[in-house]
């Protein structure tokens, strides 16, 4: 619709521009043939100050007004190429915009990958220290994803057996599981804390600033190991407790590498405590 009615203004232009230029030749030929007619019949016309008064006259009434008409159109004229010009700034005003909107979403999406990436190399760098940090007594490798969780399960089949020597019932409630995941937490802290920590950050990072958050945690779960998941599952539900936290796990399936099977071994309770889509992953 723009460009038509750019057109149709252009051609009004042309028409009245026309139109202002015939006037101002008409008013000239006719000064020209007026005054040449007398010339022509009165040798003496530029001698005669009546002829000349009356003539002055003539010209004021007809060429005068021919010009306030040709005056009239150029201020129309010049009133609609004003217009235009205010019309072709807006424009590129919003192209100005448009192009400054991009770049600064170009800057944005930059700044987010920097901090992204940055943090990602971390996540990496602390999950291969954690792996390499412990040995056991035998001299063999004592992976600490695998001992917490290994702690972890002692100290709740531990308090099931004490629950059931004192009442029968060997289903832990939810402080109790929090319990004992926090106490043996608290053992491997200077471990896992900036991992998790990490982890966290990374996690809510990619919720709040990122403009494609499938993308970003497709790439973050393919860095996660069995391992990793496990610990994360039980930090976010027993340890954090982050509300932001679970609705992100939940909406971009954050558990899809969990093994439900060494869950299971714990108790499946907890899986239950999140909804299907956290297991199942994005598609």
């Amino acid at each position: 619709m723009k460009a038509p009615r750019l057109s149709f203004n252009v051609l009004v232009a042309n028409i009245l521009a026309i139109c202002a230029i015939m006037a101002i030749a008409a008013g000239i030929s006719v000064a020209y043939l007026f005054f040449y007619s007398l010339s022509r019949n009165n040798p003496d016309f530029w001698k005669d100050a009546d002829a000349l008064g009356v003539a002055g006259e003539f010209l004021g009434g007809t060429v005068g007004s021919i010009w306030a008409l040709a005056g009239v159109i150029l201020f129309f004229l010049a009133l609609i190429y004003q217009k235009r010009e205010l019309v072709l700034q807006r424009e590129e005003l919003k192209e100005s915009r448009k192009i400054m909107e991009y770049q600064s979403a170009t800057i944005a999406i930059q700044q987010f990958e920097n901090t992204f990436f940055q943090l990602l190399n971390f996540h990496i760098n602390a999950s291969n220290t954690i792996r390499n940090l412990a040995t056991s007594s035998n001299g063999r490798s004592n992976n600490p994803f695998d001992a917490l969780y290994s702690d972890f399960k002692k100290e709740v089949n531990a308090l099931k057996k004490r629950r059931k020597q004192d009442s029968g019932n060997v289903s832990p409630d939810d402080e109790s599981f929090e319990m004992c995941f926090k106490t043996v937490y608290e053992g491997y802290k200077n471990t896992f804390q900036h991992y998790l920590e990490n982890y966290r950050t990374l996690v809510l990072l990619i919720r709040s600033k990122s403009h494609d958050p499938e993308f970003y945690f497709n790439i973050l779960r393919s860095h996660f190991t069995e391992q990793e998941v496990l610990i994360q599952f039980y930090y976010v539900l027993l340890a954090s407790k982050d509300k932001d936290l679970i609705e992100t796990a939940e909406k971009y399936g954050l558990f899809h590498k969990l093994n439900l099977r060494a869950v299971a071994e714990i108790d499946s309770y907890h899986v239950q405590k999140l909804k299907e889509n956290a297991y199942n992953g994005l598609v």
